[in-house]
């Protein structure tokens, strides 16, 4: 009985439709990992205001439990797994909201974890909200076994820009901001995994930048957009060079 219900290999990026806790311990040991891990978006409910939202705030996406994605692996699990299919000597970034990063990054430090620093991106784009509108995200950066410096000594803890949504996945994060950490925590023909891999993204950075690359996604839809964003990277001969390009105009903003 196999673990997924899908696999597809293209180039050098190997996808699969399945469960990422399933799949994961057997998988080869990767070299980098990087992901918006799932975690639930909770609010203190809804207000008269907020039902006029749009796109995850809608009020077909938003019942009146105060959840917006339901909950799904518990961090502890879900950051051992993670931790175990690392070599000896990796770098890890999982991304988070302001509500989750505290136990995220515990999760990981209980997991074998070291605590490199915290990162941010501002999104430019602030989600509303009736506490100071949301403009930015963080991302733990993490490593296990010996640290190990990042490629770019002029990178900053902060990235600023947006993102031109071409998946239609409600969480959808940039290439230049996928591509900037697997440029700064990894070396051309090292293997990238994504475990959680929305729409793909993080392959589409990988391939920009040499990268092998695994992804794993459980709904269907996304796991096809994600393939299919993955062949079109691969078809652009000059996508290591655009990649490069928009992470250095991203770092001028």
């Amino acid at each position: 009985m196999t673990l997924w219900k899908h696999k597809e290999q293209i180039g050098e990026c190997t996808l699969y439709c399945g469960d990422a806790m399933a799949i994961m311990p057997e998988l080869e040991k990767v070299d980098l990992a990087i992901s918006d891990v799932p975690y639930a978006l909770t609010t203190g409910g809804v207000s008269k205001s907020s039902k006029t939202m749009s796109g995850i705030f809608a009020s077909h996406n938003y019942a009146n439990d105060s959840q917006l994605i339901m909950a799904t692996v518990p961090f502890p699990e879900m950051m051992a797994a993670i931790y175990d299919v690392l070599k000896r000597d990796a770098d890890c970034y999982v991304m988070a909201n302001d509500k989750n990063v505290h136990p995220l990054t515990q999760a990981a430090i209980d997991a074998g974890f070291g605590f490199h620093n915290l990162l941010v991106w501002d999104k430019v784009t602030p989600t509303a909200n009736r506490w100071y509108m949301k403009n930015l995200e963080f991302t733990i950066y993490l490593w296990k076994g010996r640290a190990r410096t990042i490629n770019n000594l002029s990178a900053k803890q902060l990235i600023r820009g947006g993102v031109d949504k071409v998946s239609g996945h409600p969480t959808e994060k940039p290439v230049y901001l996928m591509a900037e950490y697997i440029g700064n925590s990894s070396q051309q023909g090292d293997v990238v995994l994504d475990p959680f891999a929305g729409s793909g993204t993080t392959g589409v950075a990988a391939v920009g930048l040499g990268r092998k690359f695994i992804g794993i996604k459980l709904d269907e839809r996304y796991f096809e957009i994600a393939c299919e964003r993955i062949r079109a990277a691969y078809r652009q001969p000059d996508m290591f060079s655009t990649v490069l390009d928009q992470i250095e105009q991203e770092a001028m903003i």
